[in-house]
C-alpha cells in the first residue's frame, strides 16, 4: 500500500494523509497537527520498523476506513483479539510522542510507561526489545528529518 503524508499550508486546520490500497481503493484522512510529527505518521513508523501488519496500517491496508476503525477501537470493550495489536500500537505510539515532548527515558523506564499505557487500552504490553525501541527512535528521526522540511504541498511517500 502507498501511503501519502503531505504537509499543507500553515493556514491549513490539518496535513493529509492518503493510502493507496493495491485493489485501487483509497483511505484518506486529516492528521491534526501537534508540533513534532503527525500521529499517524508515528504508527507507520512504529509498524513498518517492528513489522507489525495486523495493526493500524495494516487494518487500513485490509480496507478499513480510518473513522470506523478508530470507532471501533473505542467501543471495544473488552478488546477482541483481532484489535490487541492496533492497541498495543496505539499505547507505543503515546510513550513515544510523550518522549517527544519530555525526552526519552531509560528502556527499564519506557517499559513500565508502555505496560502502563497498555493496562489503560487493558491489553498484554508488546515484547519490544531495547534494540526494537532503538530502531524505532531512529526511524522516527529520519522520519521527522524528512518531515520538517517539507514545503506546503509536498509530500512523503512510503510503502506499507
Amino acid at each position: 500500500m502507498l501511503v501519502r503524508f503531505t504537509k499543507n499550508a500553515p493556514s491549513a486546520p490539518a496535513d493529509t494523509l492518503v493510502c493507496e490500497r493495491p485493489d485501487g481503493t483509497t483511505a484518506r484522512h486529516d492528521l491534526p497537527r501537534q508540533g513534532i510529527l503527525p500521529h499517524d505518521a508515528f504508527h507507520f513508523v512504529v509498524e513498518t520498523t517492528l513489522g507489525w501488519r495486523d495493526a493500524f496500517f495494516g487494518h487500513i491496508a485490509a480496507g478499513a476506513a480510518h473513522l470506523s476503525l478508530a470507532a471501533k477501537l473505542d467501543a471495544a470493550k473488552p478488546p477482541s483479539a483481532k484489535i490487541t495489536p492496533t492497541l498495543q500500537s496505539a499505547a507505543l505510539v503515546e510513550c513515544l510522542e510523550a518522549t517527544q515532548w519530555g525526552g526519552a527515558p531509560d528502556p527499564a523506564v519506557f517499559a513500565k510507561e508502555l505496560a502502563a499505557a497498555c493496562r489503560r487500552r487493558r491489553v498484554p504490553p508488546p515484547d519490544i526489545s531495547a534494540e526494537d525501541l532503538a530502531r524505532v527512535r531512529l526511524a522516527l528521526r529520519e522520519f521527522g528529518a524528512a518531515w520538517r522540511p517539507l514545503s506546503p504541498g509536498r509530500s512523503l511517500e512510503r510503502t506499507f
